[in-house]
């Protein structure tokens, strides 16, 4: 997925549910994911230097 992909896409679910999304970049790949607040908060301490996107609710 590409980085303004990811971006629009969570936007686009934040405005459908109301909840916090993040986009993350994964190095190794270069690869970008959404990820809700939930999955991002068990991940937070190895993720949160990769986020480049954030919408919170």
């Amino acid at each position: 997925m590409t980085k303004q992909y990811a971006i629009d896409m969570a936007k686009k679910l934040f405005r459908e549910n109301s909840k916090s999304y993040f986009v993350i970049w994964f190095p190794d790949s270069n690869e970008y994911a959404v990820m809700d607040q939930d999955e991002f908060v068990k991940n937070k301490d190895e993720l949160n230097k990769w986020v480049v996107f954030s919408i919170e609710g």
